[in-house]
C-alpha cells in the first residue's frame, strides 16, 4: 500500500487541457473558446491583429484582460446581470495593480489614448459613488453597483457575458489612467491614494483565494509556467493559501495531486458532488498526515519548526474548540460536518454558488484535516455514529450543495 501511495505522488497530476495543449491542439484550450465571451474576445483580437488597427486602443485590454476573463470563464463566476458588478471591480483592481507592477507599460498604454476619452469622466463618476476613506472590494462593488443599476432596468444588453466584457474595457483605461497621472490637478488624488492603499492589503477582499486568482492572473499569465498556470484550481488555490516555497505548501499540494488522481480529475473543471466524498478526503488527508509523521519525521519536523509553537497551540485550541476535547476520536463523517460549519461560518454564506467557490472550500477543509492528521495522530473510531446518506446531499450543479 505504502508504495502504490508512492507511485502516485510521484505522478504529476495534469488536466486534459492541459495535455492537449502539449498535444499542439488549436486552438489553444488555455482560451477557453466554447466560453461564448472568451471566444468574442479571441475573435476581436485575431481581428485586431490581422487589421493593425489601434485606434480603438483595444489591443493592450485584449492582451492582457483576456486572462482576467479567462479566469472568470473556469471559475463560472456569475459575470451578467447584477453580478457584473462585482466582476467590474474586480477588473477595475486587477488593472490598477497590473499598472502598478509594470509601471513603464502602463505608460505607454496611456500615451496611445485621447486625454479626453470617455475613461476620464467614468472614473471621475466611480469616485463620486465612493464614499469611504479606506476602500475596501466591497465599497468598489456598491460603487458599480449604483452606476450599472439604472442601465440594466433599461437596457437587456447588460444580461449577455460578451457584452459585459467587452465593455470592460472602459474600466481597465480608467484604472490605468488612476495609477498613471499624478492628479495633483484634476482631483483625484484622494481617490488615488485610498485606492493604492486598498491594493497593498489585498483590496480587504475576506482572503478570498479564488477571487485572488481572478484579479491576479493577467500579472501571472505572462511570469508562470504553463504547466502550473493549467493546474487543476484545486491545486491553484492551494498553493496561493500558503507561502511560497513553503514545507506546508510543498506537502498540502502533494497531497492534493495525489488526491485528485484518486478522484480521478480529468478536466480543469471538474469537482465532486457529495458531503460523503468530501468525508473521505477528510479521512484520507488525516490519514495521510498522521501517516507521515511514522515514515517522514524529519518533513514533519520541519513543517512544524516552520510554522512555529506559538501557530501550532493556536490550532490545536481550533481542533479542542470545533471537535472536543478528544480530536483522535472524532470520525471523518463527524470531522467533515465540523469542519463544514466553520467553513461555512468563515466564509459567510453555506452554499456554493460556482465551482470556485466549491473548490476554495475543499481547499480550506482538507487543510484542516491535514493539520488534524499532523497534531493528533492517531486512527480514530471506524464506524460514524450519523448515517452517512443523511450526510451526503447529491449535487448536479455548484450551486446544490455547500
Amino acid at each position: 500500500m505504502k508504495n502504490k501511495v508512492s507511485r502516485t505522488e510521484e505522478r504529476q497530476f495534469i488536466t486534459k487541457e492541459f495535455a492537449d495543449t502539449l498535444s499542439g491542439k488549436t486552438p489553444a484550450p488555455y482560451l477557453r473558446v466554447h466560453d461564448p465571451a472568451q471566444q468574442a474576445l479571441v475573435a476581436l483580437a485575431q481581428y485586431d491583429s490581422s487589421t493593425q488597427e489601434r485606434r480603438t486602443g483595444l489591443r493592450p485590454y485584449l492582451d492582457r484582460m483576456i486572462h482576467f476573463w479567462r479566469e472568470v470563464s473556469l471559475a463560472a463566476f456569475p459575470c451578467a446581470g447584477k453580478a457584473m458588478d462585482e466582476c467590474y471591480a474586480l477588473l477595475f483592481e486587477s488593472t490598477f495593480s497590473l499598472a502598478q507592477s509594470e509601471p513603464a507599460w502602463a505608460v505607454d498604454c496611456l500615451a496611445t489614448q485621447s486625454p479626453t476619452d470617455v475613461h476620464v469622466d467614468a472614473l471621475r463618476n466611480l469616485a463620486h459613488q465612493v464614499k469611504a476613506a479606506t476602500i475596501a472590494h466591497s465599497d468598489l462593488v456598491d460603487a458599480f453597483t449604483h452606476l450599472y443599476a439604472p442601465r440594466r432596468e433599461q437596457d437587456a444588453t447588460w444580461q449577455n457575458p460578451v457584452n459585459v466584457a467587452l465593455a470592460g474595457e472602459l474600466w481597465f483605461w480608467a484604472a490605468i489612467y488612476l495609477t498613471v497621472e499624478t492628479h495633483e490637478t484634476d482631483g483625484y488624488l484622494s481617490f488615488h491614494e485610498a485606492i493604492a492603499k486598498s491594493a497593498a492589503t489585498d483590496w480587504a477582499d475576506g482572503g478570498r483565494l479564488h477571487i485572488h486568482l481572478i484579479r491576479e492572473a493577467p500579472e501571472r499569465a505572462l511570469r508562470t509556467p504553463r504547466a502550473e498556470l493549467m493546474a487543476h484550481p484545486i491545486l491553484r488555490i492551494a498553493r496561493l493559501k500558503y507561502d511560497e516555497d513553503s514545507i506546508e505548501q510543498s506537502q498540502v499540494l502533494r497531497f492534493l495531486n495525489a488526491q485528485c488522481i484518486k478522484q480521478e480529475f480529468e478536466s480543469e473543471e471538474d469537482y465532486f458532488g457529495s458531503d460523503l466524498t468530501l468525508a473521505q478526503w477528510v479521512r484520507d488527508a488525516r490519514h495521510w498526515a498522521a501517516n507521515m509523521l511514522n515514515v517522514e519525521p524529519e518533513v514533519c519536523e520541519e513543517l512544524f519548526r516552520e510554522a512555529g509553537e506559538k501557530a501550532l497551540d493556536r490550532t490545536r485550541s481550533f481542533y479542542h474548540q470545533h471537535l472536543g476535547s478528544d480530536p483522535v476520536h472524532v470520525d471523518s463523517l463527524d470531522a467533515t460536518a465540523a469542519l463544514m460549519k466553520w467553513a461555512n461560518h468563515r466564509r459567510g454564506f453555506q452554499y456554493s454558488q460556482y465551482r470556485a467557490q466549491l473548490w476554495e472550500f475543499v481547499v480550506e477543509i482538507v487543510d484542516a484535516a491535514l493539520w488534524l492528521g499532523w497534531l493528533f495522530p492517531g486512527r480514530p473510531e471506524n464506524q460514524s455514529k450519523s448515517n452517512p446518506q443523511t450526510n451526503e446531499r447529491s449535487m448536479k450543479k455548484p450551486d446544490e450543495r455547500s
